[in-house]
């Protein structure tokens, strides 16, 4: 049996990879986009479940009999979601937003097999970010990777974005992306971090 990570998410790979446990990265073939407009009516937690849901369940049905780790992050900003930015003037603007206050941020990960969840779990940091004037945001989007849009908020914390937040009440492993400790707690029931 081999364990399969439906996410293109660098972060997510490396720590599996860091925590050496043996997996195989497959495309999800999900639109969040899409899966966001047709489930507004849930709650920003159960959002986040969907969506790893969503992306689990696809490449489960494909690769039979193999346990697929799907997991997604929702940023919730006073009730509302707030998406990855498309451009650096998004982020900006993203930036602008969130300085000087406290925003939620939503990790959710999933197990599937044979298109059934078998597991699921959700985590949520309350994270505050620094006051910071238009010449400390615009620095430090000047000094960032842009592959940071990728990450919703416009930050990581294991990299620049540590700089710009004032308080993390959290699992780092989360709000990196994948829960680490509950997702080796499952894989220890299920006899997949050691064989017997």
């Amino acid at each position: 049996m081999t364990l399969l990570l439906a996410s293109g998410s660098k972060t997510r790979s490396q720590i599996l990879t860091n925590a050496k446990i043996p997996f195989k990265v497959v495309d999800h073939n999900t639109d969040e986009e899409e899966i966001k407009l047709s489930y507004s009516s849930l709650t920003l937690e159960q959002l986040a479940i969907k969506l790893s849901e969503m992306k689990a369940l696809k490449p489960s049905l494909k690769y039979q009999n193999n346990f697929v780790i799907g997991a997604d992050q929702v940023l919730d900003f006073n009730g509302n979601i707030i998406n990855k930015a498309a451009d650096m003037n998004e982020a900006r603007n993203q930036l602008k937003q969130l300085q000087g206050k406290e925003h939620k941020l939503i990790t959710s990960i999933v197990v599937a097999k044979n298109g059934n969840i078998v597991w699921r779990h959700c985590d949520t940091a309350n994270i505050s970010m620094r006051e910071l004037s238009d010449k400390q945001i615009d620095e430090y989007l000047n000094s960032i990777n842009k592959e940071i849009l990728g990450c919703v908020g416009a930050y990581a914390i294991e990299q620049e974005g540590i700089k710009i937040l004032n308080k993390i009440n959290g699992d780092y492993f989360s709000i990196l992306g994948l829960p680490l400790l509950p997702l080796t707690q499952f894989l220890w029931q299920n006899n997949i971090l050691f064989n017997e």
